[in-house]
């Protein structure tokens, strides 16, 4: 299968998403005053249109858009039948419809497609996978303030709440701006196959991405499960990141700088743990680099 389908089935399906969510949309705000449904459908029309720009475009901040905002149309879908005049039919195809798309967004093989998109020349990049304290509790909230951050405050201007509207706003958009910077970091996060050897890009790990050089390679392949992460010529980038974790061992060293609290000291190591989303892609791309046998 070709790389590029799961972006690319994402891009026919969200161009449809107006004639399932948007028409349920549109349903539900049938007996809504005339400013709040103006206000509403214009939102939802900028909000369509920027993903739909995002996912052909293939950057990384568009990939951290897509991943705010496709998986808000469910939430978004529940609340607009709220009122209780959509029919189960409807509403049971636009709650399909959205959740197919959220997954091709959340996807890893979309990910990759969509940080690719700042390759050039004979490079490759490969996300890497989230790490574990992150995943688990820190990530969905974020997301949470990030859209009702961003949607409470105006909405309620929209229904001639000016006072609470206006503060919501004024608190909500800084909050919303923050909180999508903190999740664009994780999608500035990859792997860089270059013509010398491969690249380790993670601020969250190591203050400096830094090269693992062709000639210096002597394995590439998964870690062991029983590796000892505590030796002074290995260190650990995966940061606990759920899945599979792969290890480079050098003939020579390479000069890390891990990110730590305080004033960081330059490692000098011969053995790597990292987790990209795609382990089996990273080790197909470095065969066929003849980086490793």
């Amino acid at each position: 299968m070709d790389v590029r389908t799961p972006l690319r089935t994402f891009v026919g399906l969200w161009a449809l998403l107006p004639f399932t969510v948007g028409a349920l949309i549109d349903t539900a705000l049938s007996n809504q005053p005339a400013l709040f449904k103006v206000c509403v459908s214009i939102g939802v029309w900028i909000l369509w249109v920027l993903v739909l720009g995002s996912s052909m475009i293939r950057r990384p901040w568009g990939l951290t858009v897509m991943r705010i905002v496709v998986p808000s149309a469910i939430p978004a879908l529940f609340f607009a039948n709220s009122g209780g005049n959509i029919s189960i039919a409807s509403l049971t195809l636009a709650i399909g419809h959205a959740l197919v798309v959220s997954v091709l967004a959340l996807l890893p093989e979309t990910g990759n497609v969509m940080v690719d998109g700042l390759s050039y020349g004979n490079e490759r990049r490969f996300l890497l996978r989230a790490p574990g304290a992150i995943l688990v509790g820190p990530l969905p909230l974020v997301w949470a303030l990030v859209v009702l951050g961003a949607t409470s405050g105006p909405l309620l201007l929209a229904t001639d709440n000016w006072l609470i509207g206006i503060v919501l706003t004024g608190v909500g958009w800084p909050i919303a701006a923050l909180g999508f910077r903190s999740l664009h970091q994780l999608a500035r996060r990859w792997v860089v196959f270059v013509p010398n050897g491969f690249v380790i890009h993670d601020y969250l790990a190591a203050r400096e991405p830094f090269l693992l050089r062709r000639q210096d390679l002597s394995s590439l392949g998964p870690a062991a499960a029983d590796t000892d992460t505590d030796t002074d010529d290995l260190i650990d980038v995966s940061q606990l990141a759920p899945g599979p974790v792969l290890q480079v061992a050098l003939h020579g060293e390479v000069e890390v700088v891990p990110r730590t609290r305080g004033t960081s000291e330059v490692r000098v190591v011969k053995s790597v743990l990292f987790s990209p989303t795609r382990p089996g892609a990273v080790l197909q791309e470095a065969r066929l680099r003849k980086l490793v046998r």
